[in-house]
């Protein structure tokens, strides 16, 4: 049984004795209490967002001009500079088989090292 529960329980035994103000405080700390859950629900969600955004700055690199995500031999990309740079954002570039590669989340083009000058 959680504490919403006990409270809610209290509430009722409180609630036979015919005193209106002690139930009614008893009724708001059981919202306050469900408000600290939610509260304490969404933090845990955001620790677990932060801690996943870790793991991926850790295996990232950055090897010009292109992002990649390393995992020991494993090597997963290119990734937008401009997108990882400004919003930690994973946007993975698309090659327009010329050299150039382009994000289709920033619209940024990216000569590539295959890229060759026109001469």
């Amino acid at each position: 049984m959680g504490i919403v529960d006990h409270a809610k329980n209290i509430a009722e035994l409180i609630k036979k004795y015919n005193d209106v103000e002690l139930y009614q405080k008893i009724i708001d700390l059981s919202y306050e209490i469900f408000e600290l859950k939610e509260d304490n629900l969404k933090l845990k969600e955001k620790i677990k967002t932060l801690e996943e955004e870790k793991k991926i700055n850790e295996k990232m690199v950055y090897e010009s001009p292109f992002y990649w995500l390393k995992d020991g031999e494993n090597k997963d990309g290119p990734y937008c500079q401009k997108c990882y740079d400004d919003k930690k954002k994973l946007s993975r570039l698309q090659d327009n088989k010329n050299g150039y590669w382009e994000c289709l989340v920033c619209k940024s083009v990216v000569a590539g090292p295959s890229y060759r000058s026109p001469n």
